[in-house]
């Protein structure tokens, strides 16, 4: 039967020495009378660039550039996806099953490599599409490998998203949290340790929250929704990253230098500006459609500041056809609709460059009047508008928050339309 591949990654897995990079693939044994494969592998291969190891003195003999097999795992179902994981290792989904893989050397062949699945893995999904960690394949594992929490999600075709644990002492993987919703998952990122992002079949984005220090076992082991948003269009593939070049800023803040602003200058610049823009995760997707977008993880003043000048757009600025923004982005899902939360429409925004300057200055003079971009937001909605609930996609380390009190900020001045007109330059330079 053909041997049909599903899932691959690019794996800096460890040796018992040092951390070399391998492919590692997945695949499906496809029998006509099997609705899902029974049996699987995951094959590991190593790229040899030439002789020397250098790619660029081997270009003229490309006849010593080879990919050959260096160890492979048959397991019982077909493999669904693959994710690098602490430590070198790797994590595998297959069928209903999360399994935990290690490449080792041989201690009877010399200079062979083994794969082999550490535990008995952990089960209790329909069927374990995505899986997801916080390790990169293009960065070095060593650093994180001393990690006090060894954390992955698992994206089920019908069961939404569960966290998951690896605990190297006991060799177990367990199950955390969950989300009792029923989301058929379309693709899945895991932005930090707490915050998930998913698709799923209706063309919706979802937002999760895990909340470890909560009070109660109930609300540790749930998976809390704290995002809604309507996309338009199904995606297939989510990856950590940005379209731009990275810059020399501090990590999570724009502004001065993306304003071409001089060192000099910088620090009294940013300390008159009523407003800066922090940006935590930046997750990149696409859709079946062929679309490529990004996802910005904002902190909470920028999140309250966005969201307020969105607010003010869709009373002030009448859209094309009378088509309102807020009903198309609503969640809808069979028979449940609801408005979207959690997310701020950057193409809408984004349209903010493009109006005149009247209705700029009307734009401006309607959030200066509603306030709600002055209040300071603690990832569960404005503190002074109950009816705002869970407002922000706060995935920052610190939100983005700083030391400054909410009464501080409540005596700033208003807003003019050249601090709106930089707030969304910078973020129209972030994509």
């Amino acid at each position: 039967p053909p041997n049909q591949s599903k899932s691959n990654t690019n794996d800096n897995t460890a040796s018992s020495v040092e951390y070399k990079p391998f492919i590692v693939m997945g695949t499906a044994y496809a029998y006509p009378d099997e609705d899902e494969p029974s049996q699987g592998r995951v094959i590991v291969v190593e790229c040899n660039s030439g002789a020397s190891g250098n790619l660029k003195s081997d270009t003229e003999d490309q006849m010593l550039r080879h990919v050959q097999q260096v160890a492979d795992l048959p397991l019982m179902g077909g493999i669904y996806s693959i994710a690098p994981f602490y430590g070198g290792n790797i994590l595998v989904t297959c069928g209903s099953k999360t399994i935990l893989c290690q490449l080792f050397a041989s201690v009877v062949t010399p200079g062979e490599l083994l794969l082999n699945y550490v535990g008995s893995g952990h089960h209790g999904h329909l069927i374990s599409l995505y899986i997801k960690s916080l390790v990169s394949s293009d960065k070095s594992l060593s650093k994180r490998s001393t990690e006090k929490k060894q954390l992955a999600i698992v994206g089920d075709l019908m069961r939404s998203i569960a966290l998951v644990e690896y605990y190297p002492k006991h060799q177990v993987i367990e199950e955390l949290a969950r989300d009792f919703n029923s989301n058929f998952c379309t693709e899945i990122a895991m932005l930090t340790n707490n915050i998930y992002l998913g698709s799923e079949n209706y063309n919706n984005l979802f937002v999760l929250q895990y909340n470890p220090n909560a009070t109660t076992e109930q609300a540790r082991v749930r998976l809390d929704t704290v995002g809604h948003y309507h996309l338009g269009e199904m995606t297939n593939k989510m990856v950590g990253g940005s379209l731009i070049m990275p810059s020399n800023n501090p990590a999570g803040t724009v502004g001065a230098a993306a304003n071409g602003k001089g060192a000099s200058d910088k620090a009294s610049y940013e300390t008159n500006r009523k407003v800066n823009i922090t940006v935590g995760s930046q997750t990149l997707y696409g859709t079946v459609d062929g679309t490529i977008g990004s996802i910005l993880g904002l902190g909470g003043k920028s999140f309250a500041f966005l969201n307020s000048l969105q607010k003010a757009m869709d009373a002030i600025v009448r859209p094309v056809g009378d088509l309102s923004r807020a009903q198309y982005r609503a969640w809808e899902q069979d028979q449940k609709k609801h408005a979207s939360c959690g997310f701020v429409d950057g193409d809408w925004i984004e349209t903010f460059l493009d109006l005149s300057r009247p209705t700029m200055e009307r734009v401006v003079k309607e959030m200066n009047l509603d306030t709600r971009w002055r209040i300071r937001d603690d990832g569960k909605g404005f503190r002074a508008a109950r009816d705002d609930g869970r407002q922000n996609l706060m995935d920052t380390e610190d939100g983005g928050m700083g030391s400054t009190d909410v009464r501080t900020s409540l005596h700033a001045s208003a807003l003019t339309v050249e601090d709106v007109l930089g707030a969304v330059e910078e973020i129209s330079m972030l994509h």
